[in-house]
């Protein structure tokens, strides 16, 4: 049954029918409801009250590394505020936390608030039980808040009830960051960096070679396979794949786009960075938070990741001297901009959760203005809140950051925001591997060497495989083809 006509209901009315603990054994006082005519809102002075001594225990698992020190005092903080709630906050690296969360889900013990984890579609994890809706807990002055299309149907809403909130503003999150010290050690302009793909594989091997094994042209995330991704389906369209977002499948004259001569191109262009010794050969190890880190202790020229690096450098490596640039465009020119899509699900409350009052005041707090306007200034973060970025946005990396990503990026179909039909399909569709991420960690590694037949067989694979789940979810494949997609420019949602 749709709940659209609680949204409105304020927290203290909520919390008026009594509350459990959330991971541990406590009760509350029953609050007094709210006079007729008050006004509906889920502020820092709504209360959830326990029995003296006892107190309401929030589990929180995430990995969002990049503000992390900012979570930690809001956490301090938001426990003094409500003396009654004790916040205990995991951050995990993205593996870490889906290995994490699959064990305490299947064993019934999972944190009472915790992220999508990479590569679960929301879909799945709510026909699996693993959120409940969060609709009855919210009010319409905090859904309002959010900017437009960051609340989708099909994407963080399934029949109109609100799963998961959008971590942030959805931006490409694969521009190019660079080592101008190093790019002038190898006898490159720094504040010219390569434009083109031949001119960045020239810059890398001559990084490379000065470097002498001490540094390499590039540094990759390669243990991360959702990375490595992105990184790929971002060349490719580039090249002219019309290949969008990672997560999501597009067709483009009756066929998925991963054997395009986009995607060929794009994946070749890693085969003869791997094969000329460019990328530094820890990276098929690392995970984004260690080839980030790595990159600031000066072991590569380049570094392919989003904008949560900066604060971390900031904070961590106040000296290094780094550029940000768009991809390189093949030499013909850019076929594409960079896809991206919009705000994407992140965090829910757990179907376990006995006590889902108290968490939604924690996400009402952390999605307020003042916390976001923390996040926004420090860099690496572009909220989902009217209004915050205009005003809180400083950092000049940042900035750079943000203009290239509004210049270079351009927003793809996505067909379960589009057509939230689809959403059965991605239910029932078994993804084929090795996927696109462990095909290039393949690459990468030396083991794949005939990428173009790699390709080939990846995509044969695909397109049966989602065939098999359209048909038995009964949706069209046209619901996922958009011929009017011009990848050149942002898709228009609004057609």
């Amino acid at each position: 049954m749709k709940k659209k006509e609680l949204l409105s209901i304020s927290l203290a009315l909520v919390m008026a029918a009594g509350l459990t603990a959330c991971g541990t054994n406590s009760t509350s006082e029953t609050q007094k409801a709210p006079e007729a005519g008050a006004e509906s809102t889920m502020s820092a002075e709504a209360e959830v009250k326990a029995e003296e001594g006892e107190s309401i225990v929030l589990r929180i698992m995430d990995s969002s590394d990049s503000t992390q020190e900012r979570r930690k005092v809001f956490n301090e903080e938001f426990m003094k505020r409500h003396p009654e709630i004790k916040v205990e906050y995991t951050m995990m690296s993205g593996d870490q936390m889906t290995q994490t969360l699959t064990t305490a889900i299947k064993s019934g013990d999972a944190p009472d608030l915790f992220a999508l984890p990479s590569g679960v579609k929301l879909s799945t994890a709510i026909s699996e039980g693993w959120y409940q809706s969060m609709s009855p807990y919210l009010t319409q002055e905090f859904i309002d808040s959010f900017e437009t299309g960051s609340l989708n149907e099909g994407v963080t809403t399934f029949d109109g009830e609100i799963y998961a909130l959008p971590e942030a503003a959805n931006i490409v999150n694969s521009l190019m960051f660079y080592n101008k010290d190093i790019l002038g050690q190898a006898g490159l302009d720094p504040e010219n960096p390569p434009k083109t793909w031949s001119e960045f594989t020239d810059a890398c091997k001559a990084i490379t070679e000065t470097g002498g094994g001490q540094y390499y042209g590039l540094i990759e995330s390669g243990a991360a396979a959702v990375r490595t991704e992105i990184e790929l389906r971002s060349f490719a369209n580039l090249a002219g794949a019309k290949s969008n977002y990672y997560g999501v499948i597009s067709i483009v004259d009756g066929k998925n786009p991963f054997a395009s001569e986009g995607m060929k191109k794009a994946l070749n262009l890693y085969a003869d960075l791997t094969k000329e010794g460019s990328i530094h050969p820890d990276s098929i190890n690392l995970d984004a938070p260690s080839a980030r880190a790595m990159f600031a202790q000066g072991k590569a020229g380049f570094l392919i990741q989003g904008s949560w690096c900066i604060p971390t450098w900031r904070e961590e490596n106040p000296n290094l001297n780094f550029g940000v640039m768009a991809l390189p465009v093949p030499d013909e020119g850019a076929k594409g901009g960079n896809p991206y899509i919009g705000a994407q699900p992140w965090m829910g409350i757990s179907a376990k959760c006995q006590h889902p009052e108290a968490a939604a005041l924690y996400l009402t707090e952390l999605f307020g203005k003042d916390y976001q306007s923390l996040v926004v200034s420090d860099g690496g973060f572009v909220s989902c809140i009217k209004g915050v970025n205009e005003e809180a946005m400083t950092d000049t990396a940042m900035l750079e950051y943000y203009n290239l990503a509004k210049t270079s990026g351009k927003l793809c179909p996505d067909p379960l925001a589009l057509n939230p039909e689809t959403a059965e399909v991605y239910a029932k569709v078994k993804e084929v591997t090795p996927n696109l991420g462990q095909i290039m960690q393949g690459v990468m590694a030396g083991s794949i060497k005939d990428t173009d037949a790699e390709l080939d067989r990846f995509s044969d694979a695909v397109e049966k495989e989602w065939e098999s789940a359209m048909n038995e979810a009964g949706v069209d494949k046209s619901k996922f083809q958009f011929d009017d997609w011009d990848p050149m420019k942002d898709y228009d949602y609004s057609k």
